[in-house]
């Protein structure tokens, strides 16, 4: 095992093993669970079908999800800044790179669990309460799937990953846990809003609507309702597709994942201009 590599896992073993000993997280993933099913059944998804049940899950996941992401990530890099267990962590041989990809890693495999799990079980729910039809395997349009299902999942993690991340990112220059849940509710609100609004104001100043649909993709709720529409919906309702060009919409997740990790292992190396930069921007608007 490489320095680098022994280095990512011996924190990503540390943060894993903080995750395990809080138990807020473990009652979001309940409360998720108890949130997923009760839209399920209202909704009536679960008694027609897996498309019918992702249709009825998609606008409250483009909010919990992000929402439960940050929540992960948003003391993810601060809490040991701020106790000052960086400074103890940093006496081994760990790089920043490696301390803020260690933890990220770890937070995005209790995402998996904490996100995905619950999801999964509502899922499994749905194949064993649908109509007798929809536990048949897709082999044309038209047909519902659980292969379905397994995509929007996997669009939920990567969606989740990049708010995971970019939380993670902005929870780096925060200078006390308040200011951390402020640049986090930020982050949160201009990535679930921000996006959408542009579109709006887009349309409203005449943009043409090819030119939106290739902006869509940009954000990351764009990416992933474009996806959802594009793979899983549109299978069995618009086989033509259009909705998002799917490569750039993946792109754009992936992008936001590993540019907040970047971001993220950059302001760690070189923490301490940071916060000459930020106080002196502070000094700025004192005066």
């Amino acid at each position: 095992m490489t320095s680098a590599v022994a280095g990512v896992w011996l924190v990503f073993r540390r943060e894993l093993a903080t995750v395990r000993r809080t138990p807020g997280y473990a009652v979001l993933a309940v409360g998720l669970l108890v949130v997923l099913g009760g839209l399920v059944a209202v909704g009536g998804g679960g008694a027609t079908g897996f498309v019918p049940a992702v249709v009825d899950l998609l606008l409250p996941t483009e909010v919990l999800v992000p929402l439960l992401a940050v929540v992960l990530g948003y003391r993810a890099l601060f809490a040991d800044a701020a106790s000052g267990e960086l400074a103890v962590i940093r006496t081994y041989p760990v790089s920043a790179a490696e301390y803020a990809l260690g933890v990220l890693l770890a937070r995005t495999t209790a995402l998996v669990a904490i996100v995905g799990g619950p999801f999964a079980l509502v899922g499994a729910y749905v194949w064993f309460t649908a109509a007798p039809d929809t536990g048949i395997f897709a082999t044309h349009a038209g047909v519902d799937s659980p292969v379905l299902f397994v995509r929007f999942l996997a669009f939920v993690v990567l969606f989740g990953a990049a708010y995971l991340s970019l939380s993670a990112a902005v929870s780096v220059v925060a200078t006390s846990r308040r200011s951390a849940v402020a640049l986090a509710v930020l982050a949160l609100l201009a990535g679930v809003v921000g996006g959408d609004l542009a579109v709006l104001r887009s349309l409203s100043a005449g943009g043409s609507a090819s030119g939106v649909a290739g902006s869509i993709a940009l954000t990351p709720n764009g990416a992933f309702r474009g996806l959802v529409f594009e793979h899983v919906i549109g299978v069995a309702f618009a086989p033509e597709g259009g909705f998002v060009a799917s490569g750039r919409a993946v792109a754009s997740l992936v992008g936001w994942t590993v540019g907040g990790g970047v971001a993220a292992a950059s302001i760690l190396a070189f923490r301490s201009h940071v916060d000459v930069a930020l106080e002196r921007t502070r000094e700025r608007f004192r005066q």
